[in-house]
């Protein structure tokens, strides 16, 4: 292969927080995808340099804009940045996955001369919320004007499981993200301090428009609900990859956010969780045929499923007419610490 004209150096930023008096902690996942990723980026003769920091601090949105800073004291034309919890390869051997760094690099390389690109991998929130899809979208209540009012929202999982290729979406995650540097030219901080800001808006230097934007600080920075800061609107990740969507749309004449979604990684959140399945009606039916050719009663199936669900139906004394002869089974419980216990119960059978 000849040597191409165009040859990008890359940052690959681990923000790896142990949470414990900031040693650096990771998921041995982690490991696993970067010796592969950077074996590949080695061979890669349209990539030039390639450096590699962890930083374990907080907050968080502290370490993502020293990323930033880092890639440009090196000169570098790409950021990769990959979270601490990840499972890049959690779908490995799926037919439809497509590793993430073959994808985004491809996708930002050819477009590099055409203008610059964020790209992203779709993951999954923790199980007590649901495991919601990190990836936004603007909806609307309508289509009446101007002042018909718009909100970023999630994809649903259903939505999210039916996607496929790289799309441009409204605000994505940043456990994996790869960036090409002039993104970040798009959201650049105005580097006075908030007094300098205040001051010039005093003197009418500056619209309050300009004076809001100018008061953010850094590219990537919370937002709250209310001046007590005790309730996000919005998380870092978000705030970073909407604005540049916005300003991308603004100065480019495109959205530059994108996302991968053949490229989903896994989230240890405490488990590891992937890409949303979907459920149709033949998924349905199986069930309720695979319960049916068991010979087992819904009651026995629920039992089966653990604790909440023998609560449910013990709360809406659920009876028959005739009590029919009952047979043990045994039941798994664990507090989510260490091995399941097991209990024996008693269950019905018609």
């Amino acid at each position: 292969m000849p040597t191409p004209a165009l040859k990008l150096n890359v940052l690959i930023g681990h923000p790896s927080y142990g949470g414990n008096g900031g040693i650096s902690s990771e998921h041995p996942d982690i490991r696993e995808w970067a010796c592969e990723t950077i074996l590949k980026m080695k061979a890669d003769p349209r990539i030039g340099e390639i450096h590699v920091k962890t930083i374990a601090d907080t907050p968080i949105t502290m370490v993502r804009n020293r990323f930033v800073d880092l890639a440009r004291q090196n000169n570098c034309h790409l950021l990769l940045m990959v979270d601490s919890d990840q499972s890049p390869n959690c779908h490995r051997g799926e037919p439809w996955f497509r590793p993430f760094w073959d994808v985004a690099f491809e996708e930002i390389y050819a477009h590099y001369g055409n203008g610059p690109l964020v790209i992203g991998a779709p993951y999954g929130g923790p199980p007590n919320g649901g495991e919601n899809v990190y990836v936004f979208q603007w909806d609307n209540d309508g289509n009446r004007g101007d002042e018909t009012a718009v909100r970023l929202e999630q994809f649903t999982r259903a939505e999210s499981a039916r996607m496929h290729g790289i799309t441009e979406v409204a605000a994505l995650p940043t456990g994996m993200i790869l960036y090409d540097m002039r993104c970040f030219d798009l959201i650049e901080p105005s580097g006075l301090s908030r007094q300098e800001v205040l001051e010039r808006f005093e003197r009418k230097e500056m619209t309050l428009t300009e004076t809001l934007a100018a008061l953010n600080e850094g590219y990537f920075y919370y937002e709250w609900k209310n001046s007590h800061a005790d309730e996000k609107a919005s998380t870092e990740d978000v705030q970073n990859t909407r604005d540049i969507s916005l300003a991308g749309q603004a100065k480019l004449g495109y959205n530059p956010v994108r996302c991968a979604w053949d490229s989903w990684i896994g989230h240890w959140k405490p488990w590891n969780v992937g890409r949303p399945r979907v459920h149709s009606v033949e998924h349905i039916s199986a069930t309720f045929r695979r319960v049916v050719e068991s010979g087992e009663t819904s009651r026995e199936v629920l039992m089966d499923l653990g604790k909440d669900f023998r609560e449910l139906i013990n709360s809406k004394e659920i009876h028959r007419v005739v009590p029919p002869p009952t047979r043990e089974i045994k039941i798994q419980e664990t507090n989510g610490h260490g091995p399941p216990k097991k209990r024996t119960a008693t269950a019905t059978r018609r």
